[in-house]
């Protein structure tokens, strides 16, 4: 097994990834009549995001989506196209500004601690240095917490609790989002 790409969010000027959500889910191919296929074994669901948080509200920025049976849709009018100078990259859907209508919460993660690696499904919370956690109703933020202090205290937990737990579980475990699998 191997470990997914994540949602990247940008939020000040810095780089998070996503390592749980609780609400509604956020934009998904799916919702402009496109199913994608397995990008590789670090992407099973076929396609990845980057959102922008800004005092306007969750955006999204960009979308890379593999392979759609019927061909891939626009999304705002734009196409996706390959980067240039990337010989294998994928078709990337660029320079959106998406308002995405998300209600409930989701955590982020920065600085993540490479003795937590799990080499499947997500990383989790505890295994980052900083970790947010947001609300949000109809795509606006409503709360932001600094939880690094909290989370600090369970660094660890999900890697040794998978390692020496049942197997099926823990790998439902790995490739969930839930805020409350840690």
């Amino acid at each position: 097994m191997t470990s997914q790409i994540p949602d990247t969010f940008l939020y000040k000027g810095e780089e998070y990834e996503l390592v749980g959500l609780n609400g509604e889910s956020l934009v998904i191919p799916q919702d402009y009549g496109m199913q994608p296929q397995m990008l590789h074994t670090a992407c099973y669901r076929g396609f990845y995001s980057t959102y922008e948080i800004t005092d306007e509200g969750l955006f999204l920025t960009q979308m890379v989506i593999g392979e759609v049976e019927g061909g891939h849709k626009p999304i705002q009018g734009i196409m996706p196209e390959i980067p240039p100078g990337e010989k294998y990259g994928y078709p990337t859907y660029q320079g959106l500004r998406l308002l995405t209508p998300f209600t409930g919460r989701i955590s982020l993660g920065k600085d993540f601690i490479r003795d937590f690696y799990v080499h499947m499904g997500y990383q989790k919370g505890s295994a980052f240095e900083t970790l947010l956690e947001f609300s949000f109703e109809a795509g606006r933020v409503v709360s932001v917490q600094d939880i690094s202090d909290e989370n600090a205290t369970k660094r660890g937990a999900f890697k040794e609790r998978l390692e020496t737990g049942e197997v099926t579980q823990s790998i439902w475990a790995a490739f969930s989002l839930d805020m409350d699998v840690e």
